[in-house]
């Protein structure tokens, strides 16, 4: 390349990666993945288990990052709510991003086109599913500009309707659906129906769908480093690593109005060590420093949300020369000069690059299942109410910042402190935990308590919680009972309370009218009813349920029966039973 077009082709792309500020309106994506911390790094995979996202894991959320992406498929045949919720949970766990292409099945050597009602379903599937983010990232099938890829004929208008109804559906269920286009090849030549040029590809896609560019969320790009895969890091043009500015610029052409991030989800080098050696493609040392200076100077491109080269794991060819990972051997053998089972350089050139720690938005809910500040409390009075709350959300509270219950109004007149989860404690979407907080009372008045979960300084998604409470004086207890055959109830009796603060046992004395001294009970919620258990030895036990409140209450437990046979072996007791007798 001479001096003259090296500089112009600089200048070129240094306008792609500062622009000049635009009129374009941004893309109107529920959530816009650039307005957060965001962790670009990712990796497409094969399958979906745990050794593949664990090695994911530890590739894209190395050295300091988090929330890093996944690119996968599911085909059609394959859409099991079980797997794939145990899945997405997994991904939950490990702090990946899924970014799900959607795919039909292969026939013979090509997939399948999609049938007519396939947008249906894969919106109802797709919907049934809790996401780990609040963005749910959907490629709309792959290439579609190759026969193979399209029922073995390529057909531009037919991806067009495929794409707008696939979009129309999802949105229908979910805002949260943040659909992205099928990756182009940009390398392919105009060979129809075999291969057709992604450039006459998205204009007859425009054609029949007009505006259609303008109903994504996001731009997928296949941004390889052609021809062969084998491009220098340095190229520029479609049919390089830089191929997704080459593609902004037709769809500013062919008229969006959106800024679309982008989604390379793939990109990536043949190395040499497949299962054949090939010296022909370059070392994965070689590839190593490609992938380094790519992520370094050329996907730092703030437009740019993931990459995810193509492929950490393949064994086989046709995309052995692709693996991150080194071709297995028998346990303890050496394949290609390593002991199994390791990585390429690359693999491990990536990890060791600092990356940032993501921070993506999720919905962040709560359900209160348990519990409640109770209506009216006594006059300084201090009170440990359990509320109990399920994870009806996406994150897992206190994987990262501490969960605190944290009251917003209403909480310094009446004393309450923040709550938090001990650190040890996850708590993943389904499950519950109970925060005992701590109310005093204060001598009078009415009071709005609302209390909301916060993780770190963020409020959860959820609506606050509010509850009202009314400040009275303490509940009075007088007790009336009579004794059957007697005259005389006079006596000690034990007085058994079943309240909201726990059970409680007071020891009583009737007089001979059956009536009890005042009893202060201000363990007893004015306007709440109670059950209440009066007993006497060798009588039967009574129990009332009565509401009480402020002030005197009487409790009338009417005539107790005696108990015979807890007298058998006490015949002065069975006998002071009996209609004649004197008072036991």
């Amino acid at each position: 390349m001479s001096i003259a077009r090296l500089l112009a082709a600089t200048i070129i792309a240094l306008s792609f990666l500062y622009p000049i500020p635009s009129t374009l309106t941004p893309t109107l994506a529920v959530v816009d993945p650039l307005r957060s911390p965001n962790n670009k790094f990712g990796i497409h995979i094969i399958s979906p288990t745990s050794e593949e996202i664990n090695a994911a894991a530890e590739l894209v959320n190395s050295n300091g990052g988090d929330w890093g992406y996944v690119t996968f498929l599911i085909e059609n045949k394959d859409r099991n709510k079980d797997k794939w919720q145990q899945f997405f949970n997994n991904l939950r766990q490990l702090k990946l991003i899924p970014i799900v292409r959607i795919a039909t099945q292969p026939e013979q050597d090509f997939w399948k086109k999609p049938d007519e009602n396939e947008a249906e379903i894969w919106a109802k599937f797709l919907n049934s599913l809790d996401w780990p983010v609040k963005n749910r990232y959907v490629v709309i099938y792959n290439e579609p500009n190759h026969g193979q890829e399209w029922g073995n004929s390529v057909d531009a208008r037919s991806y067009a309707r495929v794409l707008n109804q696939t979009i129309d559906a999802l949105k229908q269920k979910s805002e949260d659906f943040f659909v992205l286009n099928a990756g182009f090849d940009a390398s392919t030549p105009e060979e129809r129906p075999s291969y057709q040029d992604q450039l006459t590809f998205m204009r007859e896609m425009n054609d029949e769908v007009p505006d259609i560019f303008n109903k994504l969320d996001g731009w997928a790009s296949h941004s390889y480093p052609n021809p062969g895969f084998l491009g220098s890091p340095l190229d520029f043009g479609r049919r390089s690593i830089r191929g997704y500015l080459w593609e902004l610029e037709v769809l500013k052409n062919l008229g969006v109005s959106k800024n679309l991030p982008v989604f390379i989800t793939e990109t990536g080098w043949k190395h040499s060590d497949g299962k054949n050696f090939n010296p022909r493609y370059p070392s994965p040392e070689t590839i190593a420093g490609y992938y380094k200076y790519a992520f370094e100077n050329v996907w730092s491109d703030y437009r740019i949300v993931a990459v995810t080269p193509f492929l950490l794991n393949y064994q086989d060819y046709p995309f052995d020369h692709f693996s991150f990972k080194k071709i297995r051997g028998a346990s303890s053998t050496q394949v290609l000069g390593a002991e199994y089972p390791e990585f390429h350089p690359h693999y491990i050139t990536l990890a060791s690059l600092n990356k940032p720690n993501g921070k993506p938005r999720m919905r962040r809910s709560a359900q209160l299942t348990d519990g409640s500040v109770y209506h009216s409390i006594v006059a300084n009075e201090e009170y440990t109410i359990p509320l109990t709350f399920k994870n009806v959300g996406q994150s897992i509270w206190n994987n990262d910042d501490p969960v605190r219950l944290i009251a917003i109004e209403g909480g310094k007149e009446l004393g309450v402190e923040d709550v938090e989860i001990p650190k040890a404690f996850r708590i993943e979407p389904g499950k519950e935990f109970t925060f005992n907080i701590r109310l005093k009372a204060p001598s009078n008045g009415a009071y709005k308590l609302v209390l909301n979960l916060f993780d770190g300084n963020d409020q959860f998604d959820t609506e606050a919680f509010e509850f009202e409470t009314q400040v009275k004086s303490p509940v009075s207890l007088k007790i009336k009972s009579k004794l059957k055959w007697k005259d005389s109830a006079a006596g000690d009796y034990f007085l058994k309370l079943y309240t909201v603060l726990g059970d409680q046992i007071q020891k009583i004395t009737l007089n001979d009218s059956g009536q009890s001294q005042p009893l202060e009970a201000k363990f007893l919620l004015p306007d709440y009813t109670f059950e209440y258990t009066l007993e006497k030895d060798y009588y039967k036990p009574k129990t009332i349920r009565q509401t009480v409140q402020s002030g005197e209450n009487i409790l009338d437990f009417g005539t107790l029966e005696p108990d015979f046979l807890s007298t058998i072996f006490n015949l002065k007791a069975f006998w002071g039973l009996l209609p004649l007798s004197k008072q036991i």
